[in-house]
């Protein structure tokens, strides 16, 4: 009897987990992010130039104005790439997200944040047509959102990427320099994360500064 009842239990997990909807939250060499302003503008975003305080985070929902948290990444190595998941997109009650059942159509948007903040549970997204307004309104600090873009969650094995279909967009902006040949960057960070040389500068005249009343004092 109890095999029979752990057979079930598991035969209908297995049901439920074949019903939510899968997603691969990924990148490719095309849909790259990069740095648009400080040190490493026009860079494609790496472990090495600032990518390991970065964090991006994958947000589903059924509605464009009303999308929830379901996962979390870092960046790897490779320009603009961070480490690909492979995400079922299950009910949350800490984030408040629903479960999404395989065949939905879904909207979806990509967020990089500093990797030491707390990200919103849910976006608005509506209001990322204004993101420095509205990154300033979420209580942190968000360096970047994709576009907003529909995407039928898969319900096979295989996880279909978040950027085929029906599409991601390519970037506008060339990165062939740091990232391979027709490299094109998606998600531009409104601010950089890695401190520009000026800003080393001023702190180091300031210090200085501070140094000089102190012994005068």
């Amino acid at each position: 009897m109890k095999k029979v009842v752990l057979t079930l239990t598991a035969s209908l997990a297995c049901l439920a987990a074949f019903g939510q909807g899968k997603i691969l939250f990924t990148t490719d060499s095309l849909h790259l992010a990069y740095y648009n302003n400080g040190a490493n503008a026009g860079q494609a975003i790496t472990l090495a130039n600032g990518g390991s305080g970065l964090t991006a985070d994958l947000y589903l929902g059924t509605s464009s104005t009303s999308l929830f948290l379901y996962s979390s990444t870092t960046f790897t190595a490779t320009p603009g790439k961070w480490s690909q998941l492979s995400v079922l997109a299950s009910a949350n009650s800490a984030t408040g997200a629903p479960l999404i059942n395989a065949g939905t159509a879904v909207f979806v948007v990509a967020q990089m944040r500093g990797a030491g903040d707390t990200p919103a549970n849910q976006l608005n997204g509506a209001l990322l047509s204004t993101p420095d307004a509205y990154a300033a309104s979420l209580g942190y600090t968000a360096y970047g959102w994709s576009q907003e873009f529909q995407f039928t969650l898969g319900g096979a094995p295989t996880y279909p990427a978040m950027y085929t279909a029906p599409s991601w967009a390519q970037g506008s902006f060339d990165l062939s320099s740091s990232a391979g040949a027709g490299a094109r960057g998606a998600i531009a960070t409104t601010v950089g994360p890695v401190p520009e040389p000026t800003s080393f500068a001023l702190l180091g005249l300031g210090t200085a500064a501070m140094m000089i009343f102190r012994r005068r004092k």
